[in-house]
């Protein structure tokens, strides 16, 4: 491995420990709790919270499934990724288009507009 694939794996796994340890708590469940849903120790997991051992895929995906979050976000990948957030999101979007299936194209066209002059600008 290369010195800079080496340095992205060690991001990677500091992203993934504080994830995983922030997703937990945000979850309200305790190591053990998270340990019971995701099939693992509670030793495993505190490992890999304190960053000592780093996921096998499988544990990975397991973690992911009791946390209701994405790999992707666990790994640092997707920071919108959050599970909760995201089905919230979803929602949202939902109902949007549902509501602007009944609009006429010129209130359409004055959405977008708004939208555009609200959604953040990408840096230069």
């Amino acid at each position: 491995m290369g010195m800079e694939q080496d340095a992205q794996s060690k991001r990677v796994a500091e992203l993934f420990k504080d994830r995983l340890k922030a997703a937990r708590k945000q979850a309200g469940l305790t190591q053990d709790e998270l340990a019971t849903k995701a099939g693992i120790s509670v030793v495993t997991l505190s490992k890999l919270e304190t960053g000592v051992n780093k996921p096998a895929f499988d544990i990975l995906v397991a973690l992911a499934h009791a946390l209701e979050a994405s790999p992707s976000f666990l790994l640092g990948w997707d920071p919108q990724a959050d599970a909760k957030t995201d089905a919230s999101r979803r929602a949202l979007l939902l109902r949007l288009n549902v509501i602007v299936q009944k609009l006429s194209d010129e209130w359409i066209e004055q959405l977008i507009a708004l939208a555009e002059r609200a959604a953040p600008q990408p840096r230069r």
